[in-house]
């Protein structure tokens, strides 16, 4: 194995133990919307993961004033089940010249709010939707 490969592999490994929970990535004809609301701004967005520990999304533009560890209003829209809300904390971001990516983990799920998750990430997964 050539040595850069080996070491994207460990890095998948490595993620792979610190994450919590399954990652799956929505598909086309099952997406999830997220509204984000901080300081200043508001988002309509889609997901490009979710588990029952948080979100991920794309963003054209960066959100003005946003950090790491800044807590966020959420509304998660999961296919046609009743949009919920709840609060979410930046635990990532990056960004390339074309748009930021955001990890959003969620804070204050409620029971339904994690069944429902669940449910959504356990079907995706039986699809391979399934992320590393």
């Amino acid at each position: 194995m050539r040595p850069c490969l080996r070491v994207r592999v460990r890095y998948l490994v490595r993620m792979r133990e610190l994450r919590r929970a399954l990652r799956v990535c929505p598909p086309p004809d099952a997406p999830v919307r997220v509204d984000v609301m901080g300081s200043g701004f508001l988002e309509v967005l889609f997901a490009r993961d979710i588990s029952v520990g948080g979100v991920g999304v794309f963003v054209p533009h960066d959100f003005v004033g946003c950090n790491t560890d800044n807590d966020v209003e959420l509304i998660i829209t999961i296919g046609s089940a009743r949009p919920f809300k709840t609060r979410g904390r930046i635990r990532h971001r990056s960004h390339s010249e074309t748009a930021h990516f955001y990890g959003i983990e969620f804070l204050d799920l409620r029971p339904e709010q994690r069944a429902l998750i669940e449910d959504y990430v356990s079907s995706c997964s039986r699809r391979g939707r399934e992320l590393p």
